[in-house]
């Protein structure tokens, strides 16, 4: 390098500093001068780097040959000259930038690109550097630094950049999953389709170790894969990989793996490709396993093979059958027609021939014989043509299995669909048919018939307390009775529940239609013996005509129905023909079922409540609440006429237990006034007193309304507690328990002996009104009357007397010692606030 060159970016001179300095001197620290310029040069010709300096505006002030290599300019070229005059635009804009940052920070920059144009015209990249010069008074002057010529490695690094891209393009594009590992097993690379597989990110996958996302029993089989590809350099492909997905379900990947080597050809870790196959796999197992069951059962199956000629004769029949061999000698050589079966079709066998001739497949033929023994055998048949590879007919192949219990089975359940399961007797979908033909019948050949409908009396309340099996056996027993009593051309059917329905054919009379109700209705009044107790039942008949009475099927049901009900209002145990003015009585009894089913819902019940008194003090000791029903539509209907109707239709039960709340929250309310506590007597009707949930209301109902449970009474009737005295003991002990009294209604009336009652807790004894209307006048009444009392006394009960409506009455009463009366005597039942003055007149009187 030129020493003038170098010595333009030497520091400027001065001037004299120091007087007197010697020329001598001054000589001296030339030479020393040039030799440190000298040193300075040789060492920037040495290095391979190119060296710079430049003045703060850019322009070169020193550089060394390198620098001149680099960019193709001889020394002379490039001193003075502007940096911008020899870089691309865009790259003179951020080298301004960067010396920029340099000259404010005084910060130096490194490993920077530096583009510049070559006097060729071509481009040379340099990496370097650029720090900040400044003079003895520390004052910036310029720039210098180093630049390698990176030209070539950029080149290739880009190369290299665009090659990895082409790459992972290629990867990121194919649809299965892309993965690298290293030999440790830790993720180093994945493609899309990789992290879907998983439900990962890429980020969330890469520097994980694989055996994180394997399930456990699984690394033990992926080491063994990957140890192998190591050993051998063999590639594996088509194995499956259980993986773990980031949700915790398990995905199988079927792929491959091989060894990954560096440029030096040692292994570095293993790539490979993975498939999703886990429903694939699912659907494989699914398969294997159906084949699985197909072979076990075809083992296990004890169906026929078989295959015929073409002459439709019997060549092969195999089975797993022990009497297979009996069989196959039996069949072979023979026709189907040939071998004695009979076959279910209606043209029988030429219908079967027929379609074997015209080479027709068929499915499910039933053939069935009669076996030596005497019981049947079916078998169900199917086949198909057999032709050869010429088209030609070769005979017929098929299977064949036997399905005796099959068609006993449908047989059954044809009969059952058809019968009654308890008693037998046609359902009412037979008699619906039969009664159907018999209306076809009587028109063809203008006949009479009757139908006679029967519903049994009393048999809910011999279902409820003696239990439903006690009902059962009275049923199938009245159903047999019923049979017996009608002729074999007659027909009698069970429609449901305890209702019946007979088919009289050729009555033209109507006397000789009486006479068979008067015999079912004698059949019926007959003594039953159920749970080792004799038990009474009676029937309503009602009759319909054919045809005065309805000449189709529907008529006549509904008008023998309605003619039913009637009887049953006359008084039940007697049987009534069907007439125009029944009908309106029908209707009304349909009106009272149809409102009293929402009379609850309309709020059109109440409670009136009558006083019960003590016979020696006169005084109010208790009341009794009574269920009343005011309709709109009805007017007021008498408790004798809805109650009955409410235990039939199933409304009991919700009615009762509001009976039971209203008179709680009343006798409170009473309370609330200033009056005297009074015990409050409640009915429970023999359904309520069979329901599960009973015991449950009363403890609730207790709790809601506040009412002590000493001042409830619970009244129920000797029937409900002697039919089933074992549940009647365990519900009226829980009763009793919380503290509630019980009584028996209408004590005396039932089939009880009074002691029975000592093993029930038992409270209070309430005499049938019965006994008391005739008390005064008939000897019969006064000694059941004063028996009753006598007993119930020894028993500690109290005993009441219902019905009290004379002086005379309560005089007997008071001689004999009953604790208490209710009746018209001392007060009817009245509405709440009316029993409210009753109990105020009794405190003035105190």
């Amino acid at each position: 390098m030129d020493k003038e060159v170098f010595a333009a970016f030497r520091p400027r001179d001065g001037g004299d500093t120091t007087a007197g300095t010697s020329t001598a001197a001054r000589a001296t620290a030339e030479e020393a001068l040039r030799a440190s310029e000298e040193k300075y040069r040789d060492i920037l010709e040495t290095i391979e780097d190119a060296y710079y300096e430049v003045d703060l505006q850019g322009n070169m002030v020193l550089l060394n040959s390198a620098f001149c290599r680099m960019v193709g300019y001889e020394a002379h070229e490039l001193i003075g000259r502007n940096n911008r005059s020899y870089q691309p635009i865009d790259v003179a804009a951020r080298t301004y930038q960067t010396f920029n940052q340099v000259f404010r920070t005084g910060v130096p920059a490194h490993a920077f690109d530096w583009e510049m144009i070559r006097k060729d015209g071509s481009i040379v990249v340099g990496e370097g550097s650029v720090q900040l010069v400044r003079d003895l008074n520390g004052e910036p002057v310029g720039f210098r630094g180093i630049l390698r010529d990176v030209t070539e490695r950029r080149r290739v690094e880009r190369a290299l950049r665009e090659s990895e891209g082409r790459y992972r393009s290629i990867i990121e594009s194919i649809q299965d999953a892309y993965y690298e590992v290293n030999l440790a097993g830790t993720m180093v690379m994945c493609n899309s389709a990789f992290c879907r597989m998983l439900g990962y990110e890429s980020h969330e996958i890469v520097g994980r170790n694989n055996r994180q996302l394997q399930p456990p029993d699984f690394h033990g089989r992926i080491y063994e894969v990957f140890n192998r590809v190591y050993k051998t350099g063999i590639p594996t492909e088509s194995f499956d990989w259980q993986m773990l997905r980031k949700d915790g379900s398990v995905v199988t990947g079927e792929g491959s793996v091989q060894l990954v080597r560096n440029s030096s050809g040692a292994p570095v870790g293993f790539c490979g490709i993975l498939r999703d196959v886990t429903e694939r796999r699912r659907v494989e197992h699914a398969l294997r396993e159906s084949e699985a069951r197909f072979r076990s059962l075809t083992n296990l199956t004890s169906d026929w093979y078989w295959e015929q000629d073409a002459d439709i004769r019997f060549t092969r029949m195999e089975s797993r059958d022990a009497n297979a061999a009996s069989v196959r000698d039996f069949f072979l050589g023979r026709t189907p027609w040939e071998t004695g079966l009979r076959i279910e079709h209606e043209r029988g066998w030429d219908a079967f021939r027929e379609l074997m001739f015209a080479r027709k497949p068929f499915r499910d033929i039933i053939f069935h014989r009669t076996l030596e023994c005497g019981t049947p055998y079916f078998v169900s048949v199917s086949g198909e043509p057999i032709f050869d590879g010429s088209g030609d007919f070769t005979g017929y192949r098929g299977v064949a299995r036997e399905i005796t219990d099959k068609k006993i089975a449908e047989e059954r359940i044809q009969y059952l669909a058809t019968h009654d399961g308890l008693t037998g007797l046609p359902n009412r979908m037979m008699f619906s048919e039969l009664l159907s033909a018999a209306i076809r019948t009587a028109r063809r050949y203008d006949r009479r018939f009757a139908v006679l409908f029967i519903d049994l009396d009393r048999f809910k309340y011999i279902n409820d307390t003696l239990g439903h099996h006690a009902g059962d056996t009275l049923l199938k027993e009245v159903a047999d009775r019923f049979k017996a009593a009608l002729r074999s051309s007659d027909m009698i059917a069970r429609l449901g529940g305890d209702e019946f329905v007979a088919l009289v054919h050729e009555t033209p009379e109507e006397d000789s239609v009486a006479a068979v109700a008067r015999k079912m209705l004698a059949a019926a009044a007959r003594p039953f013996t159920l749970v080792e107790r004799e038990c009474r039942i009676s029937a309503s008949v009602g009759i319909a005509m054919y045809p005065r009475d309805g000449d189709d099927e529907q008529a006549l049901m509904k008008n023998a129905d309605i003619a039913m009900y009637f009887a049953k209002e006359e008084g039940k145990n007697n049987f009534q023909f069907y007439s125009k003015e029944i009908t309106t009585q029908s209707l009304e009894r349909l009106t009272l079922e149809t409102n009293l089913r929402r009379a609850l819902e309309r709020d059109e019940f109440s409670l009136h409540y009558q006083a019960k008194r003590d016979l020696a003090t006169g005084r109010i000791t208790g009341v009794e609440a009574l269920l009343r029903w005011t309709n709109d539509e009805l007017g007021s209907v008498p408790p004798s006429q809805f109650i009955p109707l409410a235990e039939e239709i199933g409304v009991i039960v919700p009615v009762g237990k509001w009976v039971l709340k209203t008179a709680c929250a009343q006798n409170m309310a009473w309370q609330r006034e200033g009056l005297p506590p009074v015990c409050m007597a409640v009915n429970l009707s023999v359904r309520q007193f069979a329901d599960e949930d009973l015991l449950g209301d009363i403890a609730a109902i207790l709790r809601e309304t506040g009412m002590p449970p000493g001042l409830l009474e619970l009244e129920i009737t000797e029937g409900m507690v002697v039919h089933n005295p074992e549940h009647a003991q365990r519900l009226l002990r829980a009763i009793k328990q919380m503290g509630v009294r019980l009584a028996i209604d209408d004590f005396g009336a039932g089939y009880s002996a009074l002691g029975q009652l000592k093993h029930f807790p038992i409270d209070t004894l309430k005499v049938d009104r019965s006994f008391i209307r005739d008390v005064v006048d008939n000897p019969g009444d006064k000694a059941i009357t004063g028996a009753i009392i006598s007993m119930g006394k020894t028993l500690n009960l109290t005993v009441v007397a219902e019905g009290v409506e004379t002086v005379e009455q309560e005089s007997f009463l008071k001689e004999h010692a009953c604790d208490q009366m209710q009746g018209f005597l001392f007060s009817k039942p009245v509405p709440p606030g009316d029993f409210a003055d009753l109990l105020r007149a009794q405190q003035k009187k105190d």
